[in-house]
């Protein structure tokens, strides 16, 4: 598969999209006048939003209207609906979009203790209609390795799930979490191969907010759609 010009990714299968935003779309900040997000979500996509209000749990929201859910406190939405967009927005946390071989789709919050708590096996479950349904999955732009130095605690107990996988070093040498790779990992275990689409938040500072790189309060999103037609 190509690589997509940064911030957009091609259409998959069954008239699905993903994109994900850059600085220059604007910021996705769920907490801030509801006039002004909307009208950042409208330039980057013209169809009804469900956005939630991310907590670094594991609960699953069913979109089931278009704009269902806009703000409900979730870390993942599902849903059937034809020209819905689910937006899932992060600073440095890993945007997960999944897609069932039947169009179901879903949009997941990522961050390590959601991860840990089992968020995308949750969501994989959401968007099976059977055991067997093949679903396809994309990572967007979250914070690498290279800049997530990790305490020993948290990184043992990823380890003690994931397996050393998920260890790697940040560019002075310390100990860091590998996120692409517990994502990857999380995902290996429900069948399901992940397809890396995103680049560092913090390394690039001209093109992604970074909370943790630069406490930055803007948000970058990824949104998930299929079209009707």
């Amino acid at each position: 598969m190509d690589r997509p010009t940064p911030g957009r990714f091609p259409s998959l299968g069954s008239g699905v999209h993903v994109l994900f935003s850059t600085r220059d779309d604007g910021d996705f900040h769920i907490e801030q006048p509801r006039d002004v997000l909307d009208a950042t979500r409208r330039a980057f996509v013209d169809l009804p939003w469900s956005q939630p209000d991310e907590v670094h749990g594991i609960v699953i929201g069913v979109v089931e209207r278009p704009g269902h859910l806009d703000g409900a406190v979730a870390d993942a939405l599902v849903t059937d609906c034809a020209d819905s967009v689910v937006g899932i927005w992060v600073g440095d946390c890993a945007p997960v979009a999944l897609v069932s071989a039947g169009g179901r789709i879903a949009g997941v919050h990522a961050g390590w203790r959601g991860i840990e708590a089992g968020v995308l096996a949750a969501a994989v479950s959401a968007v099976r209609r059977d055991a067997d349904e093949p679903v396809e999955a994309v990572l967007g732009p979250c914070i690498h390795a290279c800049c997530y130095e990790f305490g020993h605690d948290d990184l043992a107990r990823m380890v003690a799930r994931f397996g050393r996988r998920v260890v790697g070093t940040t560019v002075s040498g310390a100990p860091a979490l590998d996120v692409p790779a517990a994502v990857a990992a999380a995902l290996a275990e429900v069948g399901v191969e992940v397809v890396d689409q995103g680049g560092c938040t913090s390394c690039h500072a001209e093109r992604w907010f970074s909370h943790r790189a630069r406490a930055e309060r803007g948000r970058q999103v990824m949104a998930v759609w299929r079209s009707a037609a």
